[in-house]
């Protein structure tokens, strides 16, 4: 019970912790401002998810399930979307893909809050947001 107790409390400081840097208008490292990008597709979206974490990667990456991962690892309450870059290139190009991973953060209405290119800047993100978590 206390495990699920931990994980809730951390679940929502999670979010609001996402939510505040969200207002702030602040960047994580390596990121690119989200309000210049357009929203991520409906199709793409877990509506029933507080964030949906999209990551595009290609048959060559070789960081990208490693990101994945890291990535379900640190937010285990939110959607995880992978999208080969290959096999949807309109997709890819509206986000300006030019290296896998690149990974968007978006909201449940597809509103892009960040931004993140390669595995480093996934790194930094869930670095940055832990420590903020646990302050």
């Amino acid at each position: 019970v206390l495990v699920v107790a931990l994980g809730y409390k951390r679940r929502n400081q999670a979010d609001a912790a996402l939510g505040a840097r969200r207002s702030a208008g602040t960047d994580a490292v390596a990121a690119q401002s989200a309000p210049d990008w357009p929203a991520v597709d409906a199709a793409v979206i877990d509506a029933g998810a507080a964030c949906t974490w999209v990551v595009f990667t290609t048959p060559y990456c070789a960081s990208c399930s490693l990101v994945e991962s890291d990535v379900r690892r640190a937010f285990p309450h939110h959607a995880v979307r992978l999208v080969d870059a290959t096999e949807q290139p309109d997709l890819a190009a509206r986000y300006q893909v030019r290296r896998a991973p690149t990974t968007l953060l978006a909201d449940h209405d597809g509103n892009v809050l960040e931004r993140l290119v390669g595995p480093e800047a996934v790194r930094a993100f869930i670095g940055t947001t832990e420590d903020a978590v646990l302050d």
